[in-house]
């Protein structure tokens, strides 16, 4: 008969420590393992890949727990949080050798999803955002920070398009928002909170601070959404709150404005293939050497510029690392020895800092020296890397975990230090003579005096050799191949080392502590060179893809045109074997130009490459207006103030919207937010839908981006409809190219070259052959399509079955037989039409109406 459940103090505790960790996931520490229970073992165990067992088995309601040992679990905690768990430390607080009872346990730290400070949790390449949104009375509030680096940052604005493009941009990895507020967020675990984490002054009073540029009368929505974070910070890991460097609010509108869509159709930093980096823009640029410089990079061409002074004091800074190519790689090698000096820095801040952690600083510290010798200036941070030279010796030895810290402060440099550090070695020394006289007194030639960290010093003997001790050996432990075993005189020196090691700890402690404090008072100076060496990274970076790729400085100006020669896809042509075919282009939105015009209806064949130059023209821009050199013989680039690209298929299974839905919103976006600054990049606007709704749509989608007073913006599109090519008759803006192939013996030649006019065919069914359509369904393609062109028809709409010997076929498809009343009716409509006063868009909408007409009555 199974027992009554019984809950045991140590479950008791568990379940204290577990309220007060809430939502997070609680790893309890049990010796040499971290422990999870109930409903925490049974949803993470599948995450973990660990195995579920119980606790209290013989009881009627046992309780599910796993675990993992204690030095392996940093690679749990980041599993945790990459599925968007927040993860609640409960750590031994006590020596259970000293402890009476239950040893004593306390949640040491809470890391969350946002809120990572630890370099064996975080991916360098990228940043590692808490964000936090609010929307009130037309507005929308953006609060971000990275506590591994100390970012701050705060915007707002009145148009939603704007708050999601950065919202998208920031990629947070966590939000805290109000539950009004979470259907603003979808790609992010939210963190609920309430409005008084929202309110400045509340947060101040309750934190008993708030960072430098925020005010306690603070009202707008970003600050708001500021103090939220501070709250969240304060209330998770208050130590955090001293790295944060201040608040920093900034203006969406001051770069080129990259929405969602746009990011994704460009490839900037996941492919559409699979959603890796293999095959974007971010791939394609990083030739960075530092953790911070990799992130920097993501950040420019996450934030493209609008201002020509900046763009072109970044091209400048590029030009002057081209040659020669052996200051560029001593530069490389230099920066290689900087390490990620940003969350270096932090770490040596945040509580829980270990020797190996300074080092690691000083190591980067001396990285900068030598950057700096190879830029030929001054070091600054000179003071602190001597400092930690002077008091870290070479290596700091990393002992086990749960074992105190010593032995990392050079000799010298502190008295107290050097004192116990020599009585300590009194101690060595007689456990190395006890050993030797043992051996000689016993016989026992593999006699071995041994420290463990839970059982202290003892005398190990090979259970062979067990009679041999003598007889005051006291046993101490019994292991699978050896007895141990301890004497008064042994335990009295433990005692004496152990309190030395204990006292030379807190020593040691102290110097560090110092130590940080001497960083801590120069750790503002030391950011500003670890952003000024970001910078320096990525321009060595970007000079070096400029130079293995035959890239050109672009000339940015503020007009409306673009102008490029010889032009390549910059991630495209790295995968060609027989090279990439360059084209020249020529747009401008000024109405005075009459050389190049606004809008180009730009057709061809399938796989001629209509969709890699738009991404390709995109590129351009996105690469000049970053700073960048560009893949061309010549550029000249107006500047955008956004880029918008509709290109590709795809379907929203999270809200249910089909492909053709997904491509209507995307274009109405465009439609709402362009500006005659605007680059806009379509391909087959309308093809989801009917070939005459597809068609209506289209047209009308091209008229309004050339049309429109206060839009009449830069506009490639890309279509099959090469009806569209005829708005280049009635409107002045509108050139037509289409990409060039050829046919040799029923075989279709792609030139992959951009010339004027439009293509005469679409070469669709060859394309659909080299896909691989079985021979009979092309057969068959073919001999359909050629009655559709020679109208095999009668004139009821059904195919000929015969025609006679030189008859030849009508001119057009029937619509409709003549000499009833269905078609007395369509007569008169005709006859009430003006063609010479009709758009073609209203032409095609009265034509489909007629057909539905004749359709009804028939």
């Amino acid at each position: 008969m199974a027992k009554s459940r019984t809950t045991t103090p140590m479950m008791q505790q568990y379940r204290a420590l577990k309220e007060q960790a809430g939502d997070a996931v609680l790893l309890f520490r049990m010796g040499d393992f971290y422990e999870l229970f109930a409903e925490d073992a049974e949803r993470v165990a599948p995450i973990l890949d660990l195995v579920l067992t119980t606790r209290d088995k013989d009881t009627t309601n046992p309780v599910p727990m796993c675990g993992m040992p204690f030095h392996a679990v940093e690679g749990y905690i980041r599993k945790l949080l990459a599925a968007g768990h927040s993860v609640a430390i409960g750590e031994q607080t006590e020596d259970p050798k000293q402890a009476k009872g239950l040893v004593r346990r306390e949640i040491v730290e809470v890391v969350t999803p946002g809120l990572v400070a630890s370099n064996e949790r975080l991916d360098g390449s990228g940043a590692n955002y808490l964000a936090a949104v609010l929307c009130e009375e037309g507005r929308y509030g953006l609060a971000y920070l990275d506590v591994s680096t100390g970012e701050f940052c705060a915007t707002e604005t009145e148009r939603r398009e704007v708050f999601e493009a950065e919202l998208d941009r920031v990629s947070a990895r966590e939000i805290v928002a109000r539950s009004s507020e979470k259907s603003l967020v979808t790609r992010a675990p939210v963190r609920a909170t309430s409005s008084l984490d929202f309110d400045p002054e509340s947060v101040a009073k309750r934190v008993g601070r708030l960072p430098e540029g925020l005010d306690e009368d603070a009202t707008d929505v970003a600050a708001r959404a500021a103090a939220a974070l501070w709250s969240t910070v304060a209330s998770l890991q208050p130590a955090a709150l001293d790295q944060l460097t201040g608040l920093r609010f900034y203006t969406a509108a001051d770069t080129l404005l990259l929405d969602a869509s746009t990011r994704r159709h460009l490839e900037l930093f996941q492919n559409l293939q699979d959603g890796g980096k293999r095959g974007t823009v971010f791939e394609l640029l990083d030739r960075t050497r530092t953790p911070m410089g990799r992130r920097r990079l993501a950040n420019w061409i996450g934030e493209p510029l609008i201002q020509l002074s900046r763009i072109r004091e970044r091209q400048e800074r590029i030009r002057s690392w081209m040659e020669p190519d052996s200051r560029r790689q001593a530069l490389s090698e230099a920066l290689r020895g900087v390490g990620d000096l940003e969350r270096r820095l932090t770490r040596v801040g945040l509580p829980g800092t270990s020797p190996r952690d300074v080092a690691a600083l000083r190591e980067s510290l001396s990285g900068v020296g030598r950057v700096h010798e190879v830029e030929a200036l001054s070091n600054p941070l000179t003071e602190i890397c001597a400092e930690l030279e002077r008091v870290l010796v070479d290596e700091p030895p990393n002992p086990p975990r749960g074992e105190p810290y010593i032995g990392y402060i050079r000799d010298g440099v502190d008295d107290q230090v050097d004192q116990i550090r020599s009585e300590g070695e009194e101690g060595n020394a007689y456990f190395a003579d006890l050993e030797l006289r043992e051996r000689e007194r016993t016989g026992i030639q593999t006699l071995r005096v041994k420290y463990n960290r839970v059982f202290g010093y003892s005398i190990e003997v090979g259970k062979a050799k067990a009679d041999l001790v003598p007889e005051e050996y006291r046993r101490k432990q019994t292991t699978a191949n050896a007895e141990r075993f301890t004497t008064d005189e042994l335990e009295r020196w433990e005692g004496v080392v152990l309190r030395g090691r204990e006292r030379a700890a807190a020593a040691e402690s102290r110097v560090l502590q110092q130590t940080r404090g001497f960083v801590g008072e120069r750790v503002e100076l030391a950011r500003g060179v670890a952003r000024e060496i970001a910078d320096l990274d990525v321009v060595h970076s970007l000079a070096q893809v400029a130079r293995e790729r035959d890239y050109v400085c672009p000339e940015v100006d503020d007009s409306l045109r673009i102008e490029v020669e010889g032009a390549r896809h910059p991630v495209v042509e790295t995968f060609v074997r027989d090279g990439f075919i360059a084209n020249d282009l020529i747009m401008d939105a000024d109405p005075n130009d009459t050389e190049a015009g606004r809008s180009i209806i730009l057709t061809g064949p399938n796989m001629a490459g209509k969709s890699t130059l738009l991404r390709q023209v995109g590129l351009l821009v996105l690469l000049a207006q970053m700073g960048a050199f560009v893949p061309a013989r010549r550029a000249r680039i107006g500047l955008a103030d956004r880029i918008f690209t509709r290109v590709g298929a795809s379907d929203s299974l999270a809200t249910g919207e089909s492909t053709f839905m997904v491509e209507m919103r995307e274009t109405a976006t465009i439609l709402k937010e362009g500006s005659a600054r605007s680059l806009v990049l379509l391909d087959e606007i309308g093809r989801g839908t009917s070939t005459f709704d597809g068609l209506s749509i289209a047209w009308a989608v091209a008229e309004y981006l050339h049309d429109s007073p206060g839009l009449r913006c830069r506009v490639i599109f890309a279509t099959h409809y090469h009806e569209l090519a005829d708005l280049a008759r009635t409107k002045s803006g509108v050139r037509n190219f289409h990409f060039s192939c050829v046919e040799r013996d029923g075989e279709i030649l792609f030139l992959r070259h951009m010339e004027s006019g439009a293509a005469s065919r679409s070469y669709g069914i060859e394309v659909a052959r080299y896909a691989g359509l079985p021979p009979q369904v092309i057969r068959r393609a073919r001999e359909i399509l050629a009655n559709l062109e020679g109208g095999e028809f009668d004139e009821s709409g059904t195919p000929r079955l015969a025609r006679g010997p030189g008859e030849r076929p009508p001119a057009q498809l029937g619509l409709f037989s003549t000499g009833t009343p269905e078609s007395d009716a369509v007569r008169e409509a005709l006859r009430a039409l003006d063609p010479e006063r009709m758009t073609p868009i209203e032409a095609i909408v009265e034509l489909q109406r007629l057909k539905q007409l004749i359709e009804e009555k028939g």
